[in-house]
């Protein structure tokens, strides 16, 4: 799968210039090329947050929403803007992937283009017989209470 960048912001905040707490926001689509033809399957959106200007690295926190729910990811990153390959946590979802955990292995092709490779185990299948979509959570049942 691959996250083509719509957005690609540096945010200077704080002291001018490149200082701890800047932040990098991105957003674009996510595409796949299964079948031999690129199509868009969904889209990501995320922020980096600079902790250490030697290494230009920081903290990053994304969410890759699709169909069948939403795949969340977290962990440090060198090279903001444009990471080096890099392992981040898979650190929850919703939908079909709300009992998800695994990683995603991330290198940028291009600035705008990076690949991302997702190993998810505990996936569970959407089921539409259940009444729900891929995005909601079951409904609580209220306890019953004897005698009344």
């Amino acid at each position: 799968m691959e996250a083509r960048l719509s957005v690609g912001e540096e945010l200077d905040l704080g002291t001018a210039g490149r200082s701890a707490g800047d932040q990098f926001v991105f957003g674009g689509d996510l595409t796949s090329t299964e079948g031999g033809e690129e199509h868009v399957v969904g889209s990501i959106g995320g922020f980096c947050v600079i902790t250490d200007l030697e290494r230009n690295a920081g903290q990053c926190a994304s969410t890759a929403v699709l169909p069948e729910g939403q795949i969340t990811v977290q962990g440090g990153q060198a090279g903001i803007p444009v990471p080096g390959p890099v392992v981040n946590a898979v650190t929850g979802g919703t939908g079909a992937f709300r009992r998800a955990h695994g990683q995603v292995t991330q290198r940028a092709l291009t600035p705008a283009t990076w690949q991302l490779t997702f190993e998810l185990l505990d996936v569970q299948p959407y089921r539409p017989e259940d009444g729900r979509g891929p995005d909601e959570a079951p409904r609580p049942v209220p306890p019953s209470l004897p005698g009344k």
